[in-house]
């Protein structure tokens, strides 16, 4: 049966922020380069979905979005095994499904179908290697803060404007010469959506995590990786909790930014090093399960020079 046409929308935070540029290089972040050296990167992710799939019940169909993502970032290593690092993402969305089929009086001022630009959050951290052998292990922190007033509330939103503390752990091995092992997980604690009384009370606290299994070919240029991404939001509200007939309620109305979005994507990619200072790469992830999200997969293309 097609939902009834309430006043609402089916709109999620976007998470492909995480999963295009912020772990498109998880199999690198156990290791740290030598002191001194310093990576600059640019990254491109596609990312398109075409419903939003709910936790019960039938899925919310011709409602994607559309995504466009550029992320410039810069590591550096000021001492042995520290490395600071710094990301920007931009990102250009356009809502792709039928206009007007999820209205929404909370807001949804970019579900018009046109393109929408804006940055994002900004993320500031810093990563430590405490062991090479026999795995190396690199804890991290770093915080993310919103730097632009993007649509949080639609089918088609750039994030949830949420300011976040994120502590992680990267465990790495090398087997053999040219095999690799590489396993990421990142907790954050995340500010509550507090726009009013009654979403505030929704946590956002979340889990990320990666793993990766990778293979260096032609004197370690290419390097060739299998991965899986997943979130899982500890808190938050689900589509089959919420009452879309009360277009009153403030839990309806800005439902997008307090869901308890869980997303799951498995894909692969591939690196090649042109140079000892430029490398490209090429990756991508495929949507398999999720709740209270879209079905977005990921195409992400990357480049890193390393002027130092």
């Amino acid at each position: 049966m097609r939902p009834c046409r309430v006043v609402f929308s089916v709109a999620v935070a976007s998470a492909l922020v995480a999963f295009g540029s912020g772990w498109s290089d998880a199999h690198a972040q156990a290791w740290v380069a030598d002191k001194g050296a310093l990576d600059l990167s640019l990254d491109y992710n596609f990312a398109t979905s075409d419903k939003v799939v709910v936790d019960s019940g039938a899925d919310f169909v011709s409602a994607g979005t559309t995504t466009h993502q550029f992320t410039l970032g810069a590591e550096y290593v000021p001492v042995s095994n520290l490395a600071l690092n710094v990301a920007l993402p931009f990102a250009l969305l356009a809502y792709n499904g039928t206009l007007n089929a999820y209205p929404h009086p909370g807001g949804g001022s970019y579900d018009d179908g046109k393109a929408h630009a804006t940055l994002t959050d900004l993320r500031v951290g810093a990563r430590y290697q405490v062991l090479d052998e026999p795995l190396a292990l690199t804890p991290h922190i770093a915080v993310s803060i919103p730097v632009a007033d993007y649509e949080t509330v639609g089918n088609t939103v750039a994030g949830r404007h949420l300011k976040a503390l994120h502590l992680g752990l990267a465990i790495g091995r090398v087997i053999g010469e040219a095999t690799y092992v590489h396993l990421v997980y990142e907790f954050s604690v995340v500010e509550k959506y507090d726009r009013m009384p009654a979403t505030a009370q929704f946590g956002q606290d979340r889990s990320d995590f990666a793993a990766t299994i990778g293979h260096k070919l032609l004197d370690q240029k290419l390097d060739i990786h299998i991965d899986a991404n997943g979130r899982i939001t500890h808190g938050g509200v689900n589509f089959s909790e919420i009452n879309f007939m009360d277009n009153t309620s403030d839990v309806t109305l800005y439902h997008d930014a307090i869901l308890a979005e869980n997303i799951y994507l498995v894909g692969g990619g591939v690196g090649y090093q042109l140079s000892n200072a430029l490398g490209v790469s090429l990756s991508g992830r495929l949507f398999v399960a999720g709740k209270n999200t879209q079905n977005a997969s990921v195409i992400a293309l990357g480049v890193t020079w390393s002027p130092l």
